[in-house]
């Protein structure tokens, strides 16, 4: 039995999730996946574009990530300043 690659464009039950690569059988492919646009074949023209589009929206999202958590780490060490200032108020009363 011949197995094929694919990258599946959408969720397909007991398969995978939209972006996923799954190896199967080739008829299965051939005959049902990408007939009806489910996958496209991992070495079509196609699957490269999709691979580095799915490649740059994980640039991105980590990049958010970053972002998040450095606006977080920022925050927090605003606090953490304000309450030794505070603190020091007290203090010096």
């Amino acid at each position: 039995m011949f197995h094929t690659q694919v990258i599946l464009l959408k969720e397909v039950e007991n398969l995978g999730q939209r972006g996923e690569i799954v190896q199967v059988k080739s008829g299965f492919a051939r005959n049902y996946l990408l007939p009806q646009k489910l996958a496209v074949s991992i070495d079509s023209p196609e699957a490269k574009e999709i691979l580095a589009e799915m490649k740059n929206k994980k640039q991105e999202k980590e990049e958010k990530t970053k972002i998040k958590e450095t606006k977080k780490a920022e925050q927090a060490e605003k606090q953490k300043i304000a309450k030794k200032r505070k603190a020091e108020l007290l203090a010096k009363k």
